[in-house]
């Protein structure tokens, strides 16, 4: 199991969350889901609808990702997951990120901050049948 982006994808992603600082960022990843792993080819940046603390959780506009569950029922890429950023921490899943992880084989893209505000980015997949654990597997960039 592996996750595939784009370089130019993943440096977007980035200066997105170094833009949003200091609250979380948040993005709908689009791509197919191969028994390899996970392709993503593009992203939907999405405002961050939160009801908590912007700066320590996101929510995606929900109007957002049913119109792009629609597009794929129509032949557009799937949405195969979900990026945000740490603005404050590391980039691995918090306990929310946990909770939150339904979806089998979804991943989860989460660009953190560690010293020297350099970001770092990791990738995480929903395993099968095992809702609220997200495994960390490899980021290939292309």
């Amino acid at each position: 199991m592996r996750v595939r982006l784009p370089a130019d994808l993943l440096d977007r992603l980035e200066t997105e969350a170094r833009k949003a600082f200091p609250n979380e960022a948040c993005a709908l990843l689009l791509g197919e889901i191969k028994p390899s792993g996970v392709d993503i080819l593009d992203c939907k940046l999405s405002r961050n609808v939160t009801a908590g603390d912007a700066k320590t959780s996101f929510e995606i506009e929900p109007e957002l990702h049913l119109a792009l569950q629609k597009r794929a029922r129509e032949g557009a890429l799937d949405v195969v997951g979900v990026w945000h950023s740490h603005p404050h921490g590391a980039a691995r899943p918090s306990a929310e990120d946990a909770r939150r992880s339904l979806m089998p084989r979804w991943c989860w893209l989460i660009t953190g901050f560690g010293p020297g505000r350099n970001a770092e980015s990791a990738a995480f997949v929903a395993l099968d049948g095992a809702p609220h654990i997200l495994e960390p597997v490899p980021m290939v960039l292309r």
